[in-house]
């Protein structure tokens, strides 16, 4: 058994919260933070409740901002050494993180004809049928155009899901569907949210770029993000929906792992 990871990695995570909408555009976040709370290596794995031979190499919250210029070496500082058992092949990474992410958004997202100038505001209670707490998994806010731009909290939100109308969700659709499409994106799979679920952890999977044989040589990550594209927003009533849309990797060497010496 050797100490051989100096570093844990960071993986893009993908959110598919991908909207089919005629109305709905992409801008840059200015504050993209996501909360992690465990990555572990697996030498196989068939889906978000399997990580054969699990080691965890990370544990315990740990909030990054990836649209800080100080993101990578945030991430690379999350968790302690590992002991791997040498020679052991890992194929998969499973990551789990919370399903709260606070973004921002400075620069206006034009979302559609009446929704020309769309920006995260700061969260409230009001925004909910109930409130942030009770409604967060259930419900989908809008908040009103061309407002001063400030940390939203967004969330990773149930496969059925209530979407308001109005700015203080007086005005309500139900029966709306969310799915977390398995094999898009980066991730291999990630959690379904069922209707009803709590659970405040998102679990996804990735398949490395290549298996990892453990050896005596610590793999060498250089990480970097591009957030040009990853807050969502889309026209509803005139309003603006907002969502997390997922990070971009400029930098795919953190997914090598080395082989054996």
């Amino acid at each position: 058994m050797y100490k051989i990871f100096k570093i844990i990695f960071f993986i893009t995570f993908t959110l598919c919260i991908f909207i089919s909408n005629s109305y709905s555009a992409t801008g840059a976040a200015d504050v993209y933070k996501v909360t992690m709370r465990k990555v572990e290596l697996c030498t196989a794995s068939t889906g978000v409740t399997s990580c054969e031979n699990a080691v965890v190499i990370g544990s315990g919250d740990k909030e990054v901002d990836i649209a800080s210029v100080s993101a990578g070496s945030a991430a690379a500082s999350y968790g302690d050494p590992a002991l791997l058992p040498l020679g052991e092949t890992y194929t998969h990474m499973r990551v789990t993180i919370d399903r709260k992410f606070v973004i921002q958004n400075d620069t206006a997202i034009a979302a559609g004809s009446n929704a020309t100038a769309c920006r995260t505001i700061a969260s409230t209670d009001a925004m909910y049928v109930t409130d942030e707490a009770t409604d967060k998994y259930t419900h989908k806010p809008v908040v009103a155009n061309n407002q001063t731009a400030a940390e939203m909290n967004v969330y990773l939100i149930n496969d059925q899901y209530t979407r308001c109308n109005l700015a203080n969700c007086s005005n309500k659709t139900d029966d709306q569907t969310q799915t977390y499409p398995q094999g898009s994106g980066s991730s291999t799979f990630q959690t379904q949210h069922a209707d009803g679920s709590t659970d405040a952890d998102h679990v996804l999977v990735y398949k490395l770029t290549s298996p990892y044989t453990v050896a005596l040589i610590s793999p060498t990550i250089d990480i970097s993000f591009g957030t040009s594209v990853a807050v969502g927003a889309q026209e509803v009533n005139s309003l603006c929906q907002m969502w997390a849309e997922e990070p971009v990797a400029v930098s795919y060497t953190h997914l090598t792992l080395p082989t054996k010496a």
